[in-house]
C-alpha cells in the first residue's frame, strides 16, 4: 500500500527547501507551455500532411488543368519555333524610342 501512494508524485510536496508558495503555479506554466509547444507540432504536422496530400492526390480539376500544361510544355518542347534574334515582337518598342 505504501508503494502505491509514493507513485504520484504531483501529490506530495517536498518537506524542506524545495517547495515555494508559488511552485503550483510554475508547474502549471510548465504544462500550459507543453500543451501550447505540442498544439503547434501537430498543426504543423497537419499542415504539412494536407500539403502533402493535395500533391499525391489532387482534385479532378486540379489534376486535369496540370495534364494540360503538361501537354502543352511537351509540345513546346517538341517544336520549338526560334525566332530571329534582330527582329523584335510586335509590341516591342525601338531601342532609341526615348531619344525621339
Amino acid at each position: 500500500m505504501h508503494a502505491i501512494l509514493a507513485s504520484p508524485t504531483i501529490m506530495q510536496r517536498p518537506e524542506f527547501g524545495m517547495y515555494a508558495e508559488n511552485t503550483d503555479a510554475m508547474d502549471l506554466f510548465v504544462l500550459a507551455t507543453l500543451a501550447c509547444l505540442f498544439l503547434m507540432f501537430g498543426f504543423f504536422a497537419g499542415c504539412g500532411w494536407a500539403i502533402w496530400r493535395r500533391t499525391t492526390k489532387p482534385e479532378p480539376h486540379m489534376q486535369l488543368i496540370m495534364e494540360l500544361e503538361e501537354d502543352e510544355a511537351a509540345t513546346h518542347q517538341q517544336s520549338p519555333t526560334p525566332k530571329p534574334a534582330d527582329e523584335p515582337a510586335p509590341w516591342e518598342r525601338q531601342s532609341d524610342w526615348w531619344k525621339k
